[in-house]
């Protein structure tokens, strides 16, 4: 490798390098609420946190075994209500997200008590508004992008009539994606390492 193509790849990496802190690791976390076998017949627990959550201020509900409408996948879900309008909270670290997470209205339960919100500390995400529940669960994929500079409370709450009966939670996941600035310092770098072995190629060419 010539000099200069030697120069040209590590200025290339040292590019790469700088852009890394920026970049978040492809999966943060998946919730699934799975992690535990609450018992074989349908029920449900109220628990003060569970799989990286707090649930205020009356505690997570998770509700396992079909006790009221199908899970979007394994046993479990979380109903964003308990004794009344509750909501789950964890702490994320600074840096450009990607969420995703399965929705549906509790089966048997009005549009007005359906409702949810997703925010990041004192910021709405996105609200949804919630539909009639009809004979089962109706699981839809939401999905909002977003970037924080500080760590952040990320909060889902339940945003109907305050009845203990409201929307499930299912298959949350959080993955970083690179900031705009980052994939720039990326292009730049590899298009150095291109350029440095086209002029190398072109030396030899003229050189034969």
């Amino acid at each position: 490798m010539s000099k200069f193509l030697f120069s040209g790849v590590v200025a290339a990496a040292a590019l790469v390098s700088a852009a890394s802190p920026a970049m978040a690791a492809p999966t943060v976390f998946t919730t699934t609420w799975d992690s535990t076998n609450f018992g074989s017949g349908p029920g449900f627990v109220i628990l003060p946190s569970y799989e990286g959550w707090t649930g205020t201020p009356a505690g997570l509900e998770v509700q396992y075994n079909n006790v009221a409408g199908a899970p979007f996948s394994g046993a479990n879900l979380v109903e964003l209500d308990t004794t009344r309008n509750s909501s789950i909270t964890r702490t994320i670290a600074a840096g450009s997200y990607l969420l995703s997470f399965y929705y549906s209205d509790r089966p048997g339960v009005p549009a007005s008590s359906n409702g949810i919100s997703v925010s990041l500390g004192s910021t709405n995400l996105l609200s949804v508004a919630g539909g009639n529940g009809g004979g089962n669960t109706n699981f839809r994929l939401f999905t909002t992008h977003f970037v924080t500079t500080t760590p952040q409370s990320l909060t889902f709450a339940a945003t109907g009539v305050s009845d203990s009966l409201g929307g499930y939670i299912e298959n949350i996941s959080l993955s970083g994606v690179p900031e705009p600035a980052s994939w720039a310092m990326m292009i730049g770098g590899f298009g150095m390492i291109g350029g440095a072995m086209r002029r190398r190629g072109s030396r030899k060419l003229a050189a034969a």
